[in-house]
């Protein structure tokens, strides 16, 4: 297989060729190269566009497809959506009210 570098940044993010910041469950979409010194170049560029950012070299090998192995630690957590009772409560209590 062979080796190549993505970047991630501080929020687990990864880096796309579209130059915008994705969870990276889809691989297809990652920026990657097989040169560290132009992954290096690569995060100097991104980087002094945003200096709050922290991007960190990933080495990590190819799938039979070509594209990034991505371990599922390196993944961002996925949003929990939850649905608010008190909100609805709420809502009720105002159209009650509003009735006559």
């Amino acid at each position: 297989m062979t080796t190549i570098y993505i970047l991630q940044n501080q929020d687990q993010f990864f880096l796309a060729k579209d130059q915008q910041w994705v969870d990276g469950r889809d691989a297809r979409l990652l920026y990657r190269t097989t040169y560290k010194d132009e992954a290096l170049n690569q995060l100097f560029e991104v980087n002094s566009k945003d200096v709050n950012l922290r991007i960190k070299l990933v080495e990590c090998e190819l799938n039979e497809k070509g594209n990034p192995v991505i371990d599922d630690d390196w993944l961002p957590a996925l949003p929990v959506i939850v649905e608010c009772e008190a909100i609805v409560e709420c809502e009720t209590e105002l159209e009650s009210s509003e009735s006559p």
